[in-house]
């Protein structure tokens, strides 16, 4: 044994506690599901999807339940605590056994991040005024489930279009090429990706933001930087190009990575539709989230996780 496994053990040991005590925590604050009364003043699912439809990215927070706000502290506790893990299988154990706990820790990791990109996408389109109702009262319905179920959400129950997606673009080698991206779509066909994500961007009438959101999934680069490396391309004559991406000094878990090509084309598109600038205004797991919730009848009486 690891001459200092008891003492990383031991670490382990209280992460976990206080992991348990924080769920703990967030569970004793109402539930947005359930109805509750101060007063005259009566609090449920309806009166939240009312308030939570008239915000915009500058209030959501302030009109968002409290279980919501500490729940995403809870998330990142648990993204930490998974990477401990990672750690502690490099410090005190070795062979099968190492390997075994870190693939179970990062495959918890890569769930907790799946339903953070998920919460964030369903949160841009509940503030957005230029969403349809109907579709903004749907994600606040499915915002519910997370926030009401945090310990036991499972994007795979509710989203496994998205889930399958994610999980099939992190595990592909974007090359570039000629940048039409058709290499890069097989690959995600053979990682697993569900066909119905791939063809709601190459269905006969896509928007044209749509499309290049699509672009952007597909090469992890802004559509700025696109249309500079095909202008090069052509002012050099050339019709392939490669594209690669830096490499971190030190290693840097997958989670971090899926989270990371997430977040960065989400502030980008963020960024145009508030500044009324040109390209997608929403990532590509927007869109395709808009259309789902659009065609999507919701039972509003949850039913248990089964684990």
């Amino acid at each position: 044994m690891h001459p200092r496994a008891a003492e990383v053990l031991s670490i382990i040991e209280r992460h976990f506690m206080r992991l348990e005590r924080f769920g703990e925590l967030v569970a004793e604050f109402p539930s947005p599901i359930e109805s509750d009364r101060l007063g005259e003043r009566e609090r449920s699912l309806h009166s939240l999807s009312v308030a939570l439809c008239q915000s915009n990215p500058a209030t959501f927070e302030f009109r968002a339940p409290t279980r919501s706000i500490v729940g995403r502290a809870l998330d990142m506790a648990e993204c930490n605590f998974y990477r401990l893990l990672r750690h502690a299988c490099d410090q005190v154990l070795d062979g099968e056994s190492a390997l075994l706990l870190r693939r179970q820790a990062t495959e918890r990791l890569q769930e907790v991040i799946y339903t953070k990109i998920v919460e964030e996408v369903l949160s841009d389109i509940v503030s957005d005024s230029t969403v349809e109702t109907k579709i903004r009262e749907r994600s606040v319905y499915s915002l519910s489930q997370i926030w009401d179920r945090r310990l036991t959400y499972r994007t795979r129950e509710f989203f496994p279009l998205l889930r399958a997606a994610l999980r099939a673009r992190a595990n592909i080698d974007v090359r570039g090429g000629t940048l039409l991206g058709t290499e890069e779509m097989f690959a995600l066909f053979r990682e697993g990706c569900d066909p119905e994500f791939v063809e709601f961007f190459t269905r006969p009438d896509p928007d044209e933001d749509e499309v290049l959101a699509f672009r952007e999934f597909l090469f992890g680069t802004s559509v700025e930087s696109l249309r500079e490396l095909e202008n090069q391309m052509q002012q050099a004559g050339a019709n392939l190009v490669r594209l690669g991406h830096s490499e971190t000094a030190q290693e840097v878990d997958e989670g971090t990575v899926l989270y990371e090509f997430f977040r960065t084309r989400f502030l980008q598109a963020t960024a145009r539709r508030l500044a009324g600038l040109p390209g997608p205004k929403r990532t590509a797991e927007g869109y395709v989230m808009i259309a789902f919730l659009g065609q999507r009848t919701l039972d509003p009486s949850p039913s248990p996780s089964p684990e």
